[in-house]
């Protein structure tokens, strides 16, 4: 995450917030280390299923990132679902679907 926006105004995020995500990020990582201990027939440890979901992702920033970029699609696909617009926007053109969303999102703001 970042403390500035493209358009240079400050995200602040607070203590609760960034405990929240860390929740967030540490439940996925056990999930993540659960399904590689599942394609091992359950004969790794917790530890070593995480260390192989870390080493497979390109380490552990790259990691974060994944967890940050699948959060970023939830949010998508549920803002999808709540507006027709830009769910067909979507459909058509990822793109563009992005800029409606960021229309969107700027309109909220206002």
């Amino acid at each position: 995450m970042t403390n500035e926006s493209s358009d240079n105004s400050n995200i602040i995020i607070t203590t609760e917030e960034r405990i929240k995500i860390n929740i967030e990020y540490i439940a996925w990582l056990y999930a993540k280390s659960r399904e590689r201990k599942k394609q091992n027939k359950g004969l790794l440890d917790n530890r070593q299923a995480i260390e192989l979901v870390i080493r497979d992702a390109g380490g552990e920033k790259a990691l974060k990132e994944l967890f940050l970029k699948e959060q970023d699609e939830n949010i998508i696909e549920e803002i999808k679902r709540l507006n027709q617009t830009i769910e067909e926007t979507f459909k058509q053109d990822r793109k563009a679907g992005l800029q409606a969303l960021n229309e969107f999102i700027v309109d909220l703001e206002k």
